[in-house]
């Protein structure tokens, strides 16, 4: 082959990496890190550091913009940043000519997307922060009733929903056993968690927090997202290729070393470093800095198990007490990781949401009328759970419609779903 057809090495680099076919060998540029600069020719979109400043610089701009856009809606941050996202996907201007292969060409995604994870690492790490562990072994047996009544009706529908839909999928007919029970658990998950860190901010907003029904939302809440997240580790584990039981099982059996480490190793520590806190004794950088590296570790160990990073830092965010340490933990990263990192992991996700792979309207129809349903009949149940338990029906109708809230976790639950295979991209796309 001529040298000049090769016109973007690092993409035939990724075309080969994602292809079956191995047996080719590829090159790349190892000089096409930084540039030479402007006055010898080169465009600074060619090289790759140059490149990434310049996706951040307009990916924060336009979230920026759209939530400065939305502001008078009182819509949450985040939903402007995922429109933000949105309009720098395929589906607005993407359609543009050369403005994908421009600003995002695939060479391109292997860094923003590494960036973007390392945000959602830390980021899933402030949510386990937040997490008050010990507030779900306190609750009582009327949380216990909320979050079951209200996790139970959504986890079926999703369950139900998942099956249905992948006995339409030619696709996926040559999937194993334990490979086709992923989706429809990961559905069920989904539909019936909850986002706690979103859902204390609005609690918080709307005055509700010494209130019963803040505090029963709260501890449901709390109680849903553990029986949540502990189904959408088994749907990651179980969506794995050539998935046996064996692998499966030890998969699983590492998502719970890595619990039972960071729970009974870990937390002993960081509770005495706490004690010492509200004593009056300094935290200390190094032991900030410590405890921050601890995350990547945590996540390191859990993406080879098998799980995923981010399920790793956030049961080790589980691990830290949320007191002064959590507090001035949450202070040291949650600026620029909400700020500058999240930002690239909404437009990547405006990347992957095109309208255009919508292609079966019978499956995207059900799965809007699924997620409708199962939205509903959260509500209905924590109707009938006040009536049991004797409460005004209008308090059950307000905890069911805040146990319906959602947040960035389930965006970054679905992108998961998505890079693991256990949902297409017309799934993507519609919820």
């Amino acid at each position: 082959m001529a040298a000049h057809t090769v016109t973007d090495p690092l993409e035939e680099l990724w075309n080969h990496t994602m292809s079956m076919d191995k047996t080719h060998l590829m090159c790349f540029y190892p000089s096409k890190i930084t540039m030479g600069g402007v006055w010898t020719g080169d465009n600074p979109l060619d090289f790759s550091i140059p490149l990434l400043l310049f996706q951040i610089l307009l990916i924060t701009s336009t979230t920026r913009a759209a939530t400065l856009l939305f502001s008078p809606l009182r819509l949450p941050t985040y939903i402007s940043q995922i429109l933000g996202g949105f309009l720098l996907g395929p589906s607005v201007l993407g359609h543009l000519p050369h403005f994908s292969n421009l600003v995002f060409p695939v060479r391109s995604l292997f860094v923003l997307e590494s960036m973007a994870l390392l945000g959602l690492v830390y980021y899933t790490f402030i949510v386990g922060v937040e997490i008050e562990v010990p507030a779900i072994t306190r609750a009582g047996i009327r949380s216990f009733g909320f979050a079951v009544g209200c996790a139970l009706p959504p986890f079926l529908i999703g369950a139900l929903t998942g099956y249905v839909a992948l006995s339409t999928d030619d696709k996926r007919k040559g999937d194993t056993f334990l490979n086709k029970l992923s989706f429809p658990i990961f559905l069920g998950s989904t539909f019936s968690s909850t986002a706690f860190s979103v859902l204390a901010r609005n609690i918080a907003e709307l005055k509700l927090a010494g209130t019963d029904v803040g505090q029963l939302t709260l501890s449901a809440s709390l109680i849903n997202d553990t029986f949540a997240w502990t189904g959408l580790t088994v749907a990651t584990v179980l969506g794995h290729s050539r998935c046996t039981i064996t692998q499966t099982t030890w998969t699983l059996t590492s998502g719970v070393v890595i619990f039972g480490a960071s729970y009974l190793l870990l937390r002993p520590m960081l509770l005495r470093l706490a004690r010492r806190a509200a004593e009056g004794e300094a935290v200390g950088e190094d032991r900030e800095c410590w405890i921050l590296i601890g995350v990547l570790v945590a996540a390191l160990v859990a993406d080879a198990g098998g799980t995923h990073a981010i399920f790793g830092a956030f049961v080790f965010g589980l691990a830290v007490p949320n007191g002064p340490v959590g507090v001035a933990l949450v202070e040291k990263v949650e600026d620029f990781v909400v700020g500058a990192l999240l930002p690239l992991f909404f437009a990547l996700s405006g990347l992957r949401t095109d309208t255009a792979k919508i292609t079966n309207m019978h499956s995207a129809v059900l799965l809007l009328v699924a997620a409708m349903v199962a939205a509903v009949l959260k509500v209905a149940a924590a109707v009938g759970v006040a009536g049991v338990f004797g409460m005004p029906l209008n308090d059950g109708t307000s905890i069911g419609l805040l146990l319906n809230t959602k947040g960035i976790i389930e965006l970054v639950i679905l992108n998961i779903a998505r890079n693991k295979g256990i949902m297409s991209d017309q799934s993507f796309t519609v919820l």
